[in-house]
């Protein structure tokens, strides 16, 4: 009874094929037992300028081309070809993690803190804050809106009033991607409601996000130049 018990569980290691309607058929499912292998994992970093030294410093401990992909005005990451699985490894990536600019209304405060703080200094912030700043000091608001222009009257004590059109276009530069590189500018809608209000929209279709990672490109080729001439690594956008 033993040796038949034996000898039914020797029998199963054995793999048995069958011939069914012209197709073999296995009753054992064989599965490849590898062994196992450490992968690198994932180093993250907030700026352009350490990627550039990470694959400066580490480019020889890797076989072939490594790829930088520009994911989007924002994040940029980093791999290599695939091994003899057909895996690859991502060794290092970056976000851009102080670059969130949000479209829509803000307090008169809020947006002097904003324009002072997020955004370059040109001539168009340079107006808005004058503007913002007059009108927050005024102490009394009325807007004339047809959707094209807009006309603010502020009331400064209780018999002067002044009367200006505002720009309804703004060509600013917030803060919207990875600061080694020059902030895109764009077009802006401005708009002021009666509650003195301030309305920041973009204007430009999302046209400055390819900007950015056309400006990240030039970044990581202009400082990656040898590793590119030597074939050792390949730029993506």
């Amino acid at each position: 009874m033993i040796q038949k018990a034996l000898q039914y569980l020797v029998s199963l290691k054995d793999n048995k094929t069958y011939q069914i309607n012209g197709k073999t058929y296995s009753d054992h499912k064989l599965e490849l037992i590898e062994d196992e292998r450490f992968y690198r994992k994932e180093v993250e970093f907030n700026s352009l300028d350490a990627i550039v030294k990470m694959i400066k410093a580490e480019i020889k401990d890797y076989t072939g081309v490594v790829f930088i992909r520009v994911k989007d005005h924002k994040n940029v990451d980093v791999f290599t070809r695939p091994d003899d699985r057909e895996r690859r490894v991502w060794p290092y990536s970056a976000t851009c993690i102080d670059a969130e600019f949000k479209a829509g209304w803000r307090s008169q405060q809020e947006a002097i803190i904003e324009l002072r703080s997020r955004f370059i200094p040109t001539e168009d912030s340079e107006y808005l804050l004058n503007l913002i700043s007059r009108i927050n000091n005024a102490q009394g608001i009325q807007t004339n809106d047809n959707g094209v222009s807009q006309t603010v009257v502020t009331k400064q004590g209780v018999t002067l009033m002044g009367s200006e059109v505002v720009k309804p276009r703004l060509t600013l530069q917030p803060f919207r991607t990875f600061r080694e590189i020059p902030q895109p500018a764009s077009e802006f809608i401005l708009r002021l409601d009666d509650e003195g209000r301030i309305g920041i929209f973009e204007a430009d279709g999302g046209i400055w996000k390819m900007e950015a990672k056309d400006s990240i490109n030039a970044y990581l080729s202009e400082n990656l130049s040898s590793e590119i001439m030597g074939g050792h690594v390949i730029v993506i956008v």
